[in-house]
């Protein structure tokens, strides 16, 4: 029994506790009964299946309201989660989800970067450019999206203060300039070009260019095609030696003048007309100022010599020997172009190989190529003007099978057709071997001649494709510590031969030089700092000549090129956070007696030629004058290219990287434009509107 029971007076009833709803639904109200207030609605509204409203002017929603807005949240996150995964959900209000968008689509994981498809915006209010994985965009935005996480690098820019002075745009304009009136002149503008870039891209007869000039001044009546040519070869020849002599050669004003001829010469199609388009593309690759778009330009190209028939052996009988090997030089310099710009954009190639039964050129000099019979240069014999050419052109070949194997296996292949690797380890293999042994037979010119450098832009171009292939890619995903290091040794190998061009005055300072240095350094970077790489094997003081050595380079190269300038820039930021963390792990480690004795240095073999200069430029790959480059001092569980990294505080951005690719305007247009259309009163015509970038371009 209730103890307060025995206390309470007799007779009296115990008072009930009375229940007091403070607020009811509205229809109960009005009916005047009672409401248990039951969610998401009372027992009265339930029984008549009408909608539970509460009362008073604040409560105008259903005691469900709440859980209805819950389940409707979840329900949109998740439709944001499956289309936009890389939008932060959880950085709520006040944050852009498309800056949050922008950035962290510049981290992540290595399976996405390597197979991402890049619709990159360049200008608002045009239409997305298209980059692929072999173009390093995405490889490079994640190492640097990497290291400024975890290097906390400063991204302020000093402040620029203008001048107050304005150049007039008319003063920016280059003026057409007339052809040299000595032909001796001409002669030597011309011989730069022939070389420099003839022993890469022989597509001209030299021989028959230099009686070209000699037409061209003694007939004012001569076609267009032939002063095109004439005028286009001192442009590119003045840009080259501009540069070399350090003086003003007008080869804007050469270039502005073959610009008057573009609409006359493009009129027809012809094997002239092929080495026109051809020499427009060498101008874009070597001056920043064409305003040309390259990737247009190549097309044109491309479907001239294959309309002319260019890609397919034809009978002896249908032409002189002159007349073949020239048709077969422009393909082949058309070959190799496609698969560098189709490399350098990520792009598909604009023909393939089994479509293509074309020969080789003959190794043999411009000037016997008039006899009846010209003989092919043998092996034992010295080395010509095309011997550097026909083995570069087997290098585009090597290129081409590279991109369909490593950078094409997301394609789904036709039923007639069944991929041709299987087994793509094994290729790996093979297809270094037969890299090295492309290197062994590098033709070897002489010191004393002028040709010379090509030795070592040879061996550019070999270490740059084992980068391709060893460097994260579709297929191999997370390379192993042996491709790291292989792909270690020849980043480093090759920032130190373009070093060597730097210091020998024989360096090309072309658009497709500084994106190649560029990539080296991220490669360099990647290596020593993903979790699985080979910072413990490396030499701290190697790689800082080499990153030094790199950043030399492109301050250089940014004379001319601005791409280089910001390459630099980039560089130098990565470089100087990198030196103070790992000098403060060295202090430490030099402090403990076992610490330098439990680990080695990498001794990487010289990937450098034989015929290196023995000078003190030389970066010692297997030197051991430092300790060995450490992790940071960070968990090891740490993963500082995991999927997780960086973010819009912390990380490089995309105005770093874009401009590497893309350059400071859209597509592989090369460098700042000029307004061509102001220079005299001409009209340009459907082929020169169809080549000019209507936006800044490279």
């Amino acid at each position: 029994m209730d103890p307060n029971m025995e206390n309470r007076p007799a007779g009296q009833r115990p008072r009930k506790v009375r229940t007091r709803l403070s607020t009811a639904c509205t229809r109960c109200q009005k009916r005047k009964i009672r409401c248990d207030a039951l969610s998401p609605a009372c027992s009265a509204c339930q029984r008549a299946g009408v909608p539970c409203i509460g009362a008073g002017a604040s409560r105008e929603w259903p005691p469900s309201y709440v859980a209805d807005l819950e389940t409707r949240i979840k329900w949109l996150e998740s439709i944001i989660q499956e289309h936009l995964p890389n939008i932060d959900l959880t950085a709520g209000p006040g944050h852009s989800p498309g800056q949050q968008s922008r950035e962290t689509r510049d981290v992540q994981s290595p399976s996405e970067v390597t197979d991402q498809i890049g619709l990159i915006s360049i200008t608002p209010g045009t239409d997305l450019r298209y980059l692929g994985p072999s173009s390093g965009l995405f490889f490079t935005k994640f190492v640097l999206a990497g290291l400024g996480k975890r290097l906390h690098t400063d991204k302020t820019t000093p402040d620029v203060k203008a001048d107050g002075l304005a150049v007039p745009s008319d003063l920016l304009v280059p003026q057409p300039k007339e052809l040299p009136s000595d032909p001796s002149n001409t002669r030597w503008l011309s011989q730069a070009y022939f070389d420099i870039v003839h022993l890469q891209f022989p597509f001209l007869h030299e021989t028959s260019h230099v009686e070209t000039i000699e037409k061209v001044y003694a007939d004012p009546e001569v076609p267009a095609v032939h002063e095109f040519q004439v005028l286009m070869v001192i442009a590119i020849g003045a840009s080259i030696l501009s540069r070399r002599k350090r003086v003003m050669l007008s080869a804007e004003g050469y270039f502005a003048s073959a610009m008057k001829l573009v609409d006359g010469v493009m009129k027809t199609s012809s094997v002239g007309v092929a080495q026109c388009i051809l020499l427009l593309q060498m101008y874009a690759l070597n001056n920043p100022t064409s305003g040309l778009n390259l990737w247009t330009l190549h097309h044109h190209g491309l479907a001239l010599a294959i309309e002319l028939g260019l890609h397919r052996n034809v009978p002896a009988r249908n032409f002189t020997p002159l007349e073949r090997e020239v048709r077969r030089r422009i393909f082949w310099c058309t070959y190799t172009i496609d698969r560098l710009l189709s490399t350098l954009m990520g792009r598909p190639m604009g023909v393939v190989d089994e479509q293509c039964d074309l020969n080789y050129p003959l190794d043999v000099d411009d000037d016997q190529l008039k006899t009846e019979h010209p003989k092919p240069r043998q092996s034992n014999e010295p080395v010509t003007n095309m011997t550097s050419a026909v083995h570069l052109f087997k290098l585009a070949r090597f290129n081409s099978e590279i991109k369909c194997v490593l950078y094409c296996v997301d394609r789904q292949y036709p039923p007639y057709t069944q991929p041709a690797i299987t087994d793509a380890e094994s290729w790996k293999v093979d297809i270094l071997s037969r890299l090295r042994q492309w290197r062994e037979d590098i033709p070897r010119h002489p010191e004393t001649s002028t040709w010379y450098y090509m030795n070592r832009l040879s061996e550019i171009k070999y270490h740059e494709l084992v980068m391709l292939v060893l460097r994260p890619n579709p297929r191999f995903q997370n390379p192993d510590k042996a491709s790291l290091r292989e792909c270690f040794a020849s980043a480093m190998a090759c920032s130190e031969l373009y070093h060597q061009l730097y210091s020998a005055n024989s360096l090309h300072y072309g658009g497709i030089s500084v994106h190649s240095l560029f990539l080296c350094v991220m490669v360099m970077f990647y290596c020593v700092w993903t979790p699985q790489g080979i910072a413990e094997e490396a030499d701290l003081d190697s790689l800082m000549r080499a990153l030094k050595a790199s950043s030399d380079v492109l301050s250089a190269m940014g004379e001319y090129w601005p791409e280089a300038k910001r390459s630099r820039d980039v560089l130098d930021r990565v470089l100087m956070a990198t030196i103070r963390r790992f000098t403060r792990h060295t202090s430490r480690t030099r402090s403990s007696p076992t610490s330098l004795d439990s680990r080695s240095s990498m001794a990487i073999p010289s990937l450098l030629p034989s015929d290196h200069p023995a000078d003190g430029s030389y970066v010692d790959l297997s030197s051991h004058s430092a300790p060995p480059l450490p992790m940071e001092d960070a968990g090891v569980d740490d993963d500082l290219f995991g999927f997780q990294y960086g973010g819009p505080e912390s990380s490089f951005t995309s105005a770093d990287i874009l401009s590497q690719f893309l350059g400071s305007g859209t597509d592989v247009t090369m460098g700042d434009s000029y307004d061509f259309e102001q220079i005299g009163d001409r009209e340009l015509g459907w082929f020169w509107e169809s080549l000019r970038d209507s936006e800044r371009p490279y």
